[in-house]
């Protein structure tokens, strides 16, 4: 029997041992391919080693890297022999799944990847520090593929924990020029477009500084209006993933006690064009988890006065006068009669706010006064609602 077991442990060893020797040799290979000058091998190179990097064996060929490589000269070189020539994105893109890979993050119960996790925010850290302008270039290329690996490689940054994060946000310049234009969305969702889309990985970038969550940097970056307002402005037309994605960390990182965002900052943030995106997704018919999750934050942010809408005169010390007049005018968008979600809404928002529903009946949008008209059948919602004012 103890020979049996020696004997697996002994094969297990020899596995393990070859299984490095293995990646010594393709490490070789592709460090050597990067750094070359011929775009085809540092191409094929990088598209292969980031294919290893997502397999099984993945975090073993990082962490056999790292050691043998700490600060990463490699990359560098190859980022160096790329610069203002064709080919950079390569390398962004392969930088950005090394950076990304869960085996590199710092994780308290991981005492072993503690080394490999300093190396890599000495690695990202220099690159913000040094290379922002070989990215700005990158951006303004105008070529999707190219601003894609640009956004992607710095969310992986933002992503590696607060101290990167700000980093990212003190030193990148939300004002270039181009960088709105890399939020807008193509209105007809074919693949085609798709993939010429640089959407997907703006909105990646702006909401990794949300999904890392420390309270000053969501204050400070959240008055990057422009940034967030192209998240936003899109929103109904993008895929649900994508729409799932952004209101599920909206609501997880932003709108809770714990983000330390004031009302009127929150406030801001939910403009009338971000509320209307949201009603139209929320009344989309079988609109699934996205249309679940749009209504869950409208009611969030229309009845809870710490998010800046709904006013609370009542409130010691600081009084909310919020925006009464956004609340209502988004009132009177609702589908009301047509949409379960946007009655719930309304109903709500009366409950809230008593004088906003008596303002929205004194412009009740349906005819009530002719017998013969189609809008009786919206008497169920005006007697809901005299009803809400009444017990007020």
């Amino acid at each position: 029997m103890e020979d049996n077991e020696e004997s697996e442990f002994e094969k297990e060893k020899f596995l393990k041992f070859e299984l490095k020797v293995c990646h010594e040799a393709k490490l070789q290979e592709l460090l050597r391919n990067i750094t070359s000058t011929e775009l085809k091998l540092c191409s094929d190179a990088s598209k292969e080693f980031i294919k290893l990097l997502k397999g099984d064996s993945g975090g073993e060929l990082l962490r056999q890297y790292i050691q043998t490589s700490s600060k990463c000269s490699e990359l560098l070189q190859a980022w160096k022999v790329r610069q203002g020539k064709p080919g950079l994105s390569y390398i962004l893109s392969l930088i950005s799944t090394i950076l990304c890979h869960p085996d590199g993050k710092y994780s308290h119960d991981d005492l072993k990847g503690v080394g490999m996790s300093r190396d890599l925010d000495k690695f990202a850290r220099l690159i913000v520090n040094e290379n922002l302008g070989d990215l700005y270039k990158e951006l303004n290329s105008k070529e999707a593929k190219r601003q894609n690996a640009v956004l992607s490689l710095l969310a992986s940054v933002v992503r590696r924990g607060s101290g990167l994060a700000s980093d990212v946000a003190k030193n990148f310049d939300f004002k270039l020029t181009i960088f709105p234009k890399l939020a807008e969305c193509k209105h007809k969702r074919t693949e085609v477009k798709r993939k010429h889309s640089t959407r997907k990985s703006f909105v990646s970038f702006a909401m990794s500084f949300l999904e890392v969550g420390k309270p000053g940097l969501l204050r400070w970056v959240l008055q990057q209006k422009e940034m967030y307002s192209g998240v936003f402005r899109g929103l109904a037309n993008d895929e649900d993933e994508i729409v799932i994605y952004v209101l599920s960390t909206l609501r997880d990182r932003v709108l809770t006690p714990e983000s330390l965002v004031p009302p009127g900052l929150r406030s801001v943030l939910f403009g009338s064009v971000t509320l209307d995106q949201l009603i139209c997704i929320s009344g989309r018919e079988n609109g699934g988890i996205a249309a679940e999750i749009a209504h869950s934050v409208l009611v969030m942010v229309c009845t809870d006065s710490s998010n800046g809408l709904m006013p609370d005169l009542k409130r010691h010390p600081d009084p909310l006068r919020g925006n009464p007049k956004r609340l209502l005018g988004l009132m009177k968008k609702l589908k009301s009669t047509e949409v379960d979600y946007h009655r719930d809404l309304l109903l709500d928002i009366a409950s809230g706010r008593p004088s906003l529903g008596s303002a929205y009946l004194d412009e009740f949008p349906y005819n009530l006064e002719d017998l013969a008209s189609p809008s009786w059948s919206h008497l169920p919602l005006a007697v809901q609602m005299c009803r809400i004012l009444s017990n007020a």
